[in-house]
């Protein structure tokens, strides 16, 4: 869904060596933040074997990418992978910039191309709004997206001879990008075609309509589609270029899949439980159609290190459309024997 950045992990990152994930000189991370994103990036380098640091810099860099490259090696990111990859999310808040420096295996999956356009479309906007660690989090799960395509296509492996070349742990590769650091979240214009996305009779034509709008980057929060509650929670999320892209990839590949469940004046539209990527859709109908409900999907749905769905609890109104699966103790859906 467009609600990207739900990734919550459990309490199991390497508190001990956060250092070797978060390096927030500047302050600008709170607690709670910093420990998630410690725990996110201990899970990467466990499971996907990928070392990614984010740097925060409190005295701005006169040259960022000399910089990246100097930190880069200084933290020999990509040391403790089989090969070479490491990754650097270089935040410079004073400088107004930002640069990812990627590692020699990374660098056929995270093009200098695909590295500015998550910097552009995903991290820029978080960063206007003031929300840093909001921000790190969706970038995150973009490239870990990437990487899990790639996986499945059978393309991340390992280089042996990229992984011993030259003195230096990255080439190069990556992006740079200038932002504003900003401290609200912008007013999100009202759309001109509004009035196409009304309430709709079904479920599905609801979804379809939906997805009309990511692939215009539509952002009004107060499209018809949406329930009133969806509306309030949207004026107050940050929504990019890059999250409505990925939304809409992830929707038109797992939709010829998709079965619908209705209860009344309630209906879920869900994906087979082995494409744990796509979560379910929340709708729910009034006396002018069926509307989502990002609003419930928000409080209840969750994201872990590997984009894979699960409930914070089984106990909700929309329980109906799952009878039929099991859920474990985490939450994660599983088909009953």
């Amino acid at each position: 869904p467009l609600l990207l950045f739900l990734i919550f992990m459990p309490g199991c990152g390497d508190k001990n060596n956060s250092r070797l994930f978060v390096g927030d000189r500047a302050g600008l991370l709170d607690a709670e933040q910093e420990k998630r994103i410690t725990e996110l990036n201990h899970h990467l380098l466990k499971e996907l074997d990928i070392h990614f640091l984010i740097i925060i810099l409190d005295v701005p860099a006169p040259d960022l990418d000399a910089k990246a490259i100097a930190l880069f090696d200084r933290h020999a990111l990509g040391k403790k992978t089989k090969g070479a990859r490491g990754m650097l999310f270089l935040v410079d808040p004073r400088g107004k910039a930002v640069r990812l420096e990627t590692g020699y295996d990374l660098e056929g999956m995270f093009t200098d191309a695909f590295t500015g356009y998550v910097e552009r479309e995903q991290m820029w906007p978080f960063f206007a709004a003031g929300k840093i660690g909001p921000g790190i989090e969706a970038t995150v799960e973009l490239l870990v997206a990437k990487v899990l395509q790639a996986i499945k296509a059978g393309d991340f492996v390992v280089d042996q001879e990229n992984a011993a070349r030259g003195e230096h742990l990255s080439g190069g590769a990556g992006a740079r990008t200038d932002v504003q650091m900003g401290d609200r979240i912008p007013q999100k214009s009202i759309s001109t075609v509004a009035d196409e996305f009304a309430p709709q009779p079904t479920p599905f034509k609801t979804l379809e309509k939906y997805m009309q709008a990511l692939g215009l980057h539509i952002k009004d929060p107060d499209l018809g589609i949406y329930s009133p509650q969806t509306r309030d929670f949207l004026r107050q999320w940050v929504v990019t270029n890059a999250q409505q892209d990925n939304a809409l990839k992830g929707l038109k590949s797992a939709l010829q899949n998709a079965e619908i469940r209705i209860q009344e004046t309630l209906a879920v539209i869900r994906f087979p439980v082995e494409n744990r990527g796509a979560s379910p859709y929340f709708l729910i109908r009034d006396d002018k159609g069926w509307m989502l409900d990002f609003h419930s999907m928000n409080q209840l749905i969750r994201f872990n290190h590997k984009n894979q769905w699960h409930f914070i609890t089984t106990d909700h109104r929309f329980s109906f459309a799952f009878t039929d699966l099991r859920f474990d103790k985490h939450g994660y859906p599983h088909r009953t024997p």
